[in-house]
Order: structure tokens, then sequence, then C-alpha cells
């Protein structure tokens, strides 16, 4: 399973999450502290999405100088 896959198959998943906890905070919150429970987990959430997004941008850059080498070697 290459990497696009995989973060693809993650970010899938925090999406979902994303979703439940959106939902939770707006029809579900009993209390304060449980809004600034769930507020720290969509945070979370958003921040593991930023890192898979970066890694993947990365990816690409290392696949394209990887193709551009290739290509100058040739």
């Amino acid at each position: 399973m290459d990497i696009i896959k995989i973060v693809d198959y993650l970010k899938k998943i925090l999406k979902t999450r994303q979703e439940s906890v959106n939902e939770a905070i707006t029809s579900d919150v009993k209390n304060f502290e449980e809004y600034k429970y769930l507020l720290g987990k969509l945070h979370g959430y958003n921040e593991i999405e930023q890192e898979l997004t970066d890694l993947l941008k990365k990816q690409e850059l290392h696949e394209d100088e990887q193709s551009n080498l290739t290509q100058t070697h040739s």
C-alpha cells in the first residue's frame, strides 16, 4: 500500500470522527467541561489532518524530484 492510499484512508477516518464530534458539540453537550473536551478532540483531529496533508505534499514533491532526476539522466 503506497503512502497516498494510506493518507487517504486516514483522512477518511478523521473526517468521520470530526463529523461525529461536531454533531456532539452541536447537540449532545451536557456541560462546559465536556464542550472543552470535545473542542480539544476536534483540534487534535484538525492537527492530524494538516500533518497528513503536509506529508502528502512532501511525498508528491519528492516523487516530482525523482522523476526530474530520472529524466535528466536519460
